[in-house]
């Protein structure tokens, strides 16, 4: 008799066991959607000589014609210009005039100066992109030299960022 009650208890824990021991699980899925698609031109200006000044447009370096081009899906995505022009020791000046080649909505008009980046002020914080579309951005650069006892290589960077929020 004690046998068979064991067996009955054991058979009752498996089923309670069964029953317990039971799960399931739930899948969440999203995806992650670019805000902007942003195209750069890099751009060659040739040498200049110690102590001159000389100012390029897109008219003399093509490259300098829509240097930037964003593409974006949303409206009120932020752009952010970063250079490392207060590094270029070997210029007395050296300045980024940002300009419009091609707007959407009508906060901007082209030819409107988006911002000038130089050694003094050498970022920017963000300009907002108030429509959904193709925005493109020209390059005009003025540079004076300064002395240097060698040839001296001199570069440049401009680093661009597009975000969804300021």
């Amino acid at each position: 008799m004690a046998g068979l009650l064991l067996i009955l208890i054991s058979l009752s824990v498996v089923g309670v066991s069964a029953f317990v021991y039971q799960q399931a699980s739930l899948t969440i899925t999203q995806t992650i959607k670019e805000v902007a698609t942003i195209t750069l031109k890099n751009s060659d200006l040739g040498d200049l000589k110690e102590g001159e000044s000389k100012a390029y447009t897109k008219a003399g370096v093509p490259n300098l014609g829509d240097a930037i081009s964003i593409t974006t899906t949303e409206a009120n995505v932020y752009l952010h210009l970063d250079s490392d022009l207060d590094s270029l020791t070997t210029h007395a000046s050296y300045s980024i005039t940002v300009k419009f080649s091609a707007v959407v909505g009508t906060t901007y008009s082209v030819g409107d100066t988006a911002c000038t980046l130089t050694i003094a002020s050498p970022d920017y914080s963000s300009m907002d992109l108030d429509a959904a579309g193709t925005w493109k951005f020209d390059f005009e650069i003025t540079t004076t030299t300064g002395s240097v006892d060698s040839d001296v290589p001199s570069t440049a960077t401009v680093i661009v960022l597009a975000e969804s929020t300021a």
